[in-house]
């Protein structure tokens, strides 16, 4: 079934989804490629890095073009979000959690928004800070998209509750890892940036607590688990069967990086790793708001007619 949203706000809704991926994905090549302090000041970024005298700087290595785009896709996230929500509040007959949703994702936009920028600008936060940045981007996108995703799908029969169950619970695992790394990074270690632990404790990291290793890589062993049972009952659906396929894909690229990272010690290949953690935790919101996306179908005979927007009915 066709989504009933007014064709403008499906796109709104559509371009705020794609612009909060983009802030997290490029958030974590950020990370990965050390490009975070390359603009010392905020929002805009000083000439001389943007156009060094020296010429263009390291493609995939602190380069201030990178902060930039990083920065663009986060800026316009918030306003787009915000047009979503104030959108949403017109709609009738849609799920109550597609008017819900996008306020979390704007609040999700101004603390992670606020704590960058003074991050740039040298402020010293703690560790849980940095944790509420990290956990606020990954949740606006995961509200947001998921939003998008009941809004494109109205009224349309859940598909299996069971897969969106095992595949929040990999998201869940996968985000509570990726918190928890934070706390288990050395100083400077890649560990801080988006990726899963990698079968042995790196050498960076070998100052913080043991315990918050065994944390990490128990949520990643859960994450893991959930995330091969989402994908194997999801097959079973073939509604769900591309989406199931994707997240398959880069839960093997990840596991793939873990392997290659272990093998080599390299930790060049982060900027991928990184990348492919990202894909995995936007592959497992969609499965799971697909496999979940739906309020049951529309009552039988003698129900009310729907309204697109408010005053307009269709049959």
């Amino acid at each position: 079934m066709e989504s009933s949203a007014p064709r403008t706000t499906l796109t709104v809704f559509r371009i705020a989804a794609a612009c909060t991926i983009a802030a997290v994905a490029l958030g974590s090549v950020v990370c990965a490629t050390e490009s975070g302090f390359e603009c010392g000041n905020w929002p805009g970024c000083q000439t001389g890095a943007l156009l060094p005298d020296n010429g263009l700087s390291a493609a995939l290595y602190r380069n201030p073009w990178i902060e930039m785009i990083h920065r663009t896709s986060a800026i316009l996230a918030g306003p787009f979000a915000l047009a979503s929500a104030v959108l949403s509040l017109r709609l009738r007959n849609v799920p109550s959690a597609v008017k819900i949703l996008p306020w979390i994702t704007v609040l999700g936009a101004i603390v992670a928004g606020y704590v960058g920028r003074g991050i740039v600008l040298g402020v010293t936060f703690p560790a849980w800070v940095s944790a509420a940045d990290l956990g606020s981007a990954v949740v606006a996108m995961a509200a947001i998209v998921t939003a998008t995703v009941l809004l494109e799908r109205p009224r349309r029969p859940a598909a299996s509750g069971r897969v969106a169950g095992w595949s929040w619970l990999g998201f869940g695992s996968a985000l509570a890892m990726h918190l928890t790394s934070l706390y288990a990074a050395g100083a400077g270690s890649y560990t801080r940036c988006m990726s899963w632990p990698v079968a042995t404790i790196l050498q960076a990291d070998t100052g913080t607590p043991v315990g918050l290793h065994a944390v990490r890589f128990g949520l990643a062993a859960v994450a893991g688990a959930a995330v091969v049972v989402a994908v194997l009952t999801a097959r079973r659906h073939p509604e769900l069967r591309p989406t199931a396929t994707a997240v398959g894909v880069a839960f093997a690229l990840v596991l793939a990086f873990i392997g290659a990272i272990r093998i080599s010690g390299d930790t060049d290949l982060g900027l991928w790793f990184s990348l492919a953690s990202v894909g995995l935790l936007v592959g497992l919101v969609l499965l799971g708001a697909r496999a979940a996306s739906a309020v049951g179908p529309v009552g039988g005979a003698g129900s009310r007619p729907r309204a697109d927007v408010a005053g307009v009915a269709t049959p």
